[in-house]
C-alpha cells in the first residue's frame, strides 16, 4: 500500500460492540417490530403450556428388621450405600407405582380441553370421577369426551346417559361414576373427557417423574420429588407411594416369621399326639400292674436316662431343622423366599452363611428386574448365589456329622444306664419306660411353646422401615418460566431482524458499503458523497454548507493530495456503467473549485449521451464534435454558464463515431489548448465497461477519478477495476462513493447509519453536519430543522 493509499484508508472501528451497534441500530424499527412479533409468538406458546409443579417430601430408611434378630443381623452384609440404591430402586418400581394408581383410581384422568391449553382436573377441580369395578383386570385404553347434565343427575358419554353412582359399560370394563357434590355446578363452556388406560400407562409416567437422592452420602435420608402438573395429586401420589412401601416391607419381613410358627405348630401337633399316646399307656400300665411307685434305684436311673432322651430329643429336632433348611438351599425357584428358622439350629457359621445366601438371591431378583438376565452383574450375582449355596450345604453336613456324632454318645449313655435296669423288677422297668417317655414329650412340648411365643412377639413388634420426616408438599409452577420464553422471544426476534438485515445487504449483487472497495479495489478513496432526493443536479453553491456540499468540498481538498494542481490541472471523471453519477460528480467538482477563485473547464465529454448542457442549461451546439470535425474553432464551443469562472465545453451532435473524433490530434490541441485557458479542466467521460473512449481520454489526464454508487454499481466491476489500475491503462486513479443512502430507517439529528464502511458509520453525514433530506443540525447556514420535527416526518411517512 502506497502512502496515498494509507492516507485515504480509514481505520476501522475496533470496538466489536461498537460495529454490532453501528451496523445493526440504523434498523431498529425492524427489530422492534421482529421481536415484538417474536415475543407475542412465544407468548402465545407461553399460554399453551400446562405448569408444572413439584411435589416434595423427605423420607428416613431405618436399618431394622422383624423376625428372628440374630439371623437378620448375619442378612446385613452390604454396606449402607448400596442398601440406600437397591432401597430407592424399590420406591421407583413399575410394580408398587401401579399399586399407587389402583388406590388412588388414576386410570381414569379427567381433563378441560380450553381454547388455549388442555387442564387435568383432580379432586376437588374435577365434577366427576370413574372407578374401575375390576382393577386387577383394566384393559382399556380409549379417550372418550362426556358432558355433566347436573339437571337430571346423570352424565352422557359414549352415547351413553348414565345416572350418578350407576356403573358405566365400555368395551366390557365397568366404571362406578362417582360424582363430586362440591363442584360448581354453574360453571359452563367446559369441553370435559376422560382418558382411560391401564395402570402400567400413568404408573409409567409417574415414574418418569419421580425423582430420588440421598440427603448426603452417608446419610439414610432420602429427598423425594415428583414433577406433576396437578400439586394436590403429586402430593397424594407420594403418601400413597410410601403408605404402600411400609406396607409391602412389613409383610416380607413377617413372613419369615409365619414360616417360623408354621414348623412350630406342625412340631407341635406330632408332639401332642405323641405325648397322649404315651399318657395313654402309663394309665393303662398303672392300672394292669398297679404299679406307682419305683425304687431309688430306678429313681436314680430315671434322671439320668431322662436327662439324655432329652438331649436325644433336641438333636433329633435338630435333624429335622436342617432337613428343612437343605430342602430350601436346593430350591430351584429362582426367587429368595424366606430363610427358615435358626432358631432350633444354633450354629453361628450356618446362620451367617445363610443369611448372606437369602442377601444375594435378593440382589438376583432385584438386578433381573433392573439389567436384565445378560448383564454382567446378574450373572456375577448368580454366581455369587451358587458360590453360597455350596458352602451352606458344605456347613450343614458339619452340623449333622456333629449332631451325629452327638446322638451316637447319647446313645451310648443311655445303653449304659438301660444296664442298670436288669437289676429292676420287670414291672418296675416296664413303668419307668414309660414314664420316661413321658417326661420327654412333655419337655419336647414345653420347648416348643416357648419358642412359638418368642416367634410372635417378634412379628408384633415389627415397624416400618420408612418413616416420613417432611410430609409431601409442592411449590411452583418450575415450568414452563416466563423469563425463559421471553427471553427466547427477545433473542429470536433479533436474529430473525439481522438475518433479515444480512439477506438484504451481504447477498446483493451490488456494492453498499466503503469498505467493499477498499478491500477490492486499492486506490484511495476520496470521499463519499450522500444520495441527494429528487433530480436536483447542483447541490453545491457560494455559501452552501449542506452535508453533500461539505462532502464535495471534502473531495476537492483530497484531490490537491493526488496532486491535482496548476501543472497538473487535468481530471477525468468516468465509471464503470451509465447511472453511477459520474457527469453529476464532475459538475459539482467543477463548481466546488471555482468556489476558490479557479477558473474551470467542464468537458462534456461523453459523446454518445452527454448529460452537462442539459443540467447547465447550456445548448450542445456546436460542440466537441463539431470542432473535431473542423467545423468550427475553439472558441465556439467554450460557453459561459450561469456559475462565474464556470465554462462548459459542449459535446454537440452525437456523432457516428466518437472513438475515432477523440483519437485524433487535434482533440489533443483542443486538451492542450484547455490546460492553458483554465487552472482546471475536468473531463466528464463516457463508462469504461460498455466502451473505450476513457481509455484514450486518460493519457490527456494528470488524475482519474472512477465514480462508484451505492447499490447501483455491480460488485462484479471492483475487480475490473483494480484489473486496470495494476495494469497501469490509466494513471494517479483514484475513487469516489457516490449516492450513499442511509441504512435502516432514519434517525433525524444522528449521524449513524450511512454506507460509508462496513460498520455502518459514514464519513460525510456521521460527523454533525446532517444530511439535506433528513434534517440534520443545519441544512443551509442560518437554518434549522428541529429533531422533533424530523421525528414527525417519520410518523408522517415522509
Amino acid at each position: 500500500m502506497n502512502a496515498e493509499e494509507q492516507f485515504f484508508k480509514e481505520k476501522p472501528e475496533s470496538n466489536i460492540f461498537k460495529q454490532v451497534l453501528y451496523k445493526y441500530l440504523p434498523f431498529w424499527p425492524l427489530f422492534a417490530v421482529t421481536v415484538s412479533i417474536s415475543m407475542f409468538i412465544y407468548y402465545l406458546d407461553l399460554r399453551s403450556q400446562t405448569p408444572m409443579y413439584v411435589a416434595s417430601a423427605r423420607i428416613l430408611l431405618k436399618d431394622q428388621r422383624g423376625g428372628d434378630t440374630k439371623a437378620l443381623d448375619a442378612l446385613n452384609i452390604f454396606t449402607e450405600r448400596k442398601i440406600m440404591d437397591n432401597e430407592i430402586v424399590t420406591l421407583r418400581s413399575l410394580d408398587l407405582m401401579q399399586e399407587v394408581v389402583k388406590e388412588l383410581d388414576l386410570y381414569a384422568t379427567v381433563y378441560n380441553k380450553g381454547n388455549v391449553r388442555t387442564e387435568e382436573l383432580y379432586k376437588s377441580t374435577a365434577p366427576v370421577k370413574f372407578i374401575a369395578v375390576d382393577k386387577e383386570n383394566i384393559n382399556l385404553w380409549k379417550t372418550l369426551f362426556f358432558s355433566m347434565d347436573w339437571k337430571n343427575n346423570r352424565i352422557v358419554i359414549d352415547n351413553q346417559k348414565v345416572p350418578f353412582a350407576d356403573t358405566l359399560n365400555i368395551d366390557g370394563n365397568k366404571y362406578l361414576i362417582e360424582v363430586n357434590n362440591e363442584y360448581n355446578k354453574a360453571v359452563v363452556g367446559k369441553n370435559f373427557f376422560v382418558t382411560f388406560s391401564g395402570p402400567s400407562g400413568p404408573a409409567g409416567a409417574l415414574v418418569g417423574g419421580l425423582r430420588i437422592a440421598a440427603y448426603s452420602y452417608s446419610s439414610t435420608i432420602l429427598n423425594v420429588t415428583l414433577n406433576t402438573p396437578v400439586p394436590q395429586k403429586g402430593k397424594d401420589v407420594l403418601s400413597k407411594l410410601f403408605e404402600i412401601y411400609n406396607r409391602e416391607a412389613v409383610i416380607d419381613k413377617n413372613e419369615i416369621a409365619v414360616r417360623t410358627m408354621d414348623f412350630i405348630d406342625e412340631r407341635l401337633a406330632l408332639v401332642t399326639e405323641q405325648l397322649d399316646s404315651v399318657e395313654k399307656k402309663i394309665s393303662g400300665y398303672q392300672t394292669a400292674t398297679s404299679v406307682v411307685d419305683l425304687g431309688a434305684q430306678a429313681t436314680n436311673y430315671f434322671s439320668k436316662v431322662n436327662e439324655f432322651d432329652k438331649q436325644a430329643a433336641t438333636l433329633d429336632l435338630q435333624l429335622d431343622a436342617l432337613t428343612d433348611i437343605k430342602k430350601y438351599v436346593e430350591s430351584d425357584r429362582g426367587t429368595a423366599g424366606s430363610v427358615p428358622s435358626m432358631m432350633i439350629v444354633s450354629d453361628a457359621a450356618l446362620s451367617g452363611l445363610l443369611g448372606q445366601l437369602y442377601t444375594a438371591q435378593v440382589n438376583v431378583e432385584q438386578l433381573r428386574k433392573v439389567t436384565g438376565e445378560k448383564n454382567d452383574a446378574f450373572i456375577a450375582a448368580e454366581a455369587e448365589v451358587a458360590r453360597l449355596k455350596k458352602d451352606v450345604r458344605e456347613s450343614m453336613e458339619n452340623v449333622r456329622n456333629n449332631l451325629l456324632t452327638m446322638r451316637r454318645e447319647v446313645n451310648r449313655q443311655i445303653s449304659q444306664n438301660n444296664a442298670l435296669l436288669r437289676g429292676i423288677p420287670e414291672k418296675e422297668r416296664a413303668f419307668l419306660e414309660i414314664s420316661r417317655q413321658q417326661s420327654v414329650k412333655n419337655n419336647i412340648y414345653t420347648f416348643l411353646l416357648q419358642k412359638k411365643e418368642e416367634t410372635a412377639i417378634s412379628s408384633a413388634s415389627t415397624t416400618p422401615d420408612l418413616r416420613v420426616i417432611d410430609s409431601p408438599s409442592h411449590y411452583g409452577p418450575v415450568s414452563p418460566i416466563a423469563r425463559n420464553f421471553y427471553l427466547t422471544g427477545l433473542v429470536i426476534g433479533l436474529l430473525a431482524a439481522a438475518a433479515i438485515v444480512l439477506l438484504k445487504e451481504v447477498f446483493t449483487r451490488k456494492v453498499l458499503f466503503r469498505n467493499e472497495i477498499e478491500d477490492k479495489v486499492k486506490l484511495p478513496v476520496l470521499g463519499e458523497l450522500i444520495q441527494v432526493p429528487g433530480k436536483e443536479h447542483i447541490v453545491i453553491s457560494d455559501g452552501k454548507r449542506t452535508v453533500i456540499a461539505e462532502q464535495f468540498r471534502s473531495v476537492r481538498t483530497n484531490l490537491a493530495f493526488m496532486g491535482l494542481n496548476e501543472k497538473n490541472n487535468v481530471l477525468l471523471v468516468t465509471s464503470s456503467i451509465s447511472g453511477e453519477g459520474k457527469s453529476f460528480v464532475a459538475i459539482n467538482l467543477a463548481i466546488s473549485f471555482t468556489l476558490t477563485g479557479k477558473k474551470v473547464a467542464l468537458m462534456e465529454l461523453d459523446l454518445r449521451k452527454p448529460k452537462l448542457s442539459k443540467m447547465l442549461g447550456v445548448s450542445k451546439r456546436p460542440g466537441t464534435s463539431t470542432f473535431l470535425a473542423g467545423k468550427t474553432d475553439i472558441d465556439s464551443i467554450i460557453k459561459t454558464t450561469s456559475f462565474e469562472n464556470l465554462y462548459l465545453i459542449s459535446a454537440g451532435p452525437v456523432p457516428p463515431n466518437p472513438t475515432e473524433l477523440i483519437s485524433t490530434e487535434a482533440f489533443g490541441e483542443l486538451v492542450k489548448e484547455m490546460k492553458k485557458r483554465f487552472d482546471v479542466v475536468i473531463m466528464d467521460t463516457a463508462p469504461v465497461s460498455p466502451v473505450t473512449d476513457a481509455q484514450l481520454l486518460q493519457e490527456h489526464s494528470n488524475i482519474n477519478l472512477f465514480v462508484v454508487r451505492h447499490a447501483v454499481t455491480p460488485r462484479i466491476f471492483l475487480p475490473m477495476i483494480q484489473s486496470l489500475h495494476q495494469q497501469k491503462k490509466f494513471r494517479h486513479m483514484c475513487v469516489v462513493f457516490n449516492g450513499v443512502k442511509p441504512r435502516g430507517f432514519r434517525i433525524y439529528g444522528y449521524g449513524m447509519g450511512g454506507y460509508g464502511n462496513g460498520y455502518g458509520y459514514g464519513y460525510g453525514y456521521g460527523y454533525g453536519y446532517g444530511n439535506e433530506y433528513g434534517g440534520g443540525y443545519y441544512l443551509e447556514e442560518g437554518k434549522r430543522k428541529s429533531i422533533f420535527k424530523g421525528l414527525k416526518n417519520i410518523l408522517k411517512g415522509r
